[in-house]
């Protein structure tokens, strides 16, 4: 057990900065790293605006950035898997997957339930709004309009219909 996050099961090898905070019953696999300063040039790099709530499973190798203008934010019961990578200030909010090497550019907003495929990207400040599912290796960029509860894919993303659930 961690002793700075108690009731998590945190891999010893996870790099968690100061000052990120998080929930209870998360687990963190192996080599992720949390609340590192953000890429974004001519950013002061502090560290640790991290904010992850409870239930969620990041299975390592995943890469989560420190917010500068809010916290980063991950919701509850979110499952992020290997070399997933989510920017500065982004927003994930609950019921989240994101799949493995799936990159979210910084500012980025993710509603509820979204299902995010294998090595997708989500340009920065785009949003993914609530039930969308984006296919693997699609490319949501900033001329992208989504709409909640429908399936995208293809580079830049094309709008495949409803996502029924």
């Amino acid at each position: 057990m961690n002793q700075r996050f108690p009731n998590n099961d945190i891999h010893p090898t996870a790099i968690i900065y100061e000052g990120v905070e998080i929930g209870e019953e998360n687990i963190i696999g192996p080599y992720c790293i949390i609340g590192a300063a953000a890429e974004w040039k001519g950013h002061d790099k502090e560290s640790g605006r991290v904010y992850i709530g409870n239930g969620n499973v990041i299975t390592g190798l995943v890469t989560i950035d420190s917010g500068v203008n809010h916290r980063t934010i991950i919701g509850n019961n979110c499952y992020i898997m290997k070399h997933a990578h989510i920017g500065h200030d982004v927003i994930v909010h609950s019921h989240v997957t994101i799949s493995c090497g799936a990159k979210i550019g910084g500012h980025a907003l993710i509603g509820n339930e979204v299902n995010i495929g294998l090595n997708a990207v989500i340009h920065q400040k785009c949003e993914v709004p609530e039930g969308c599912m984006i296919g693997a290796s699609a490319f949501v960029g900033k001329k992208s309009i989504l709409k909640r509860n429908h399936k995208y894919a293809g580079v830049p993303v094309r709008d495949l219909g409803l996502n029924l659930r």
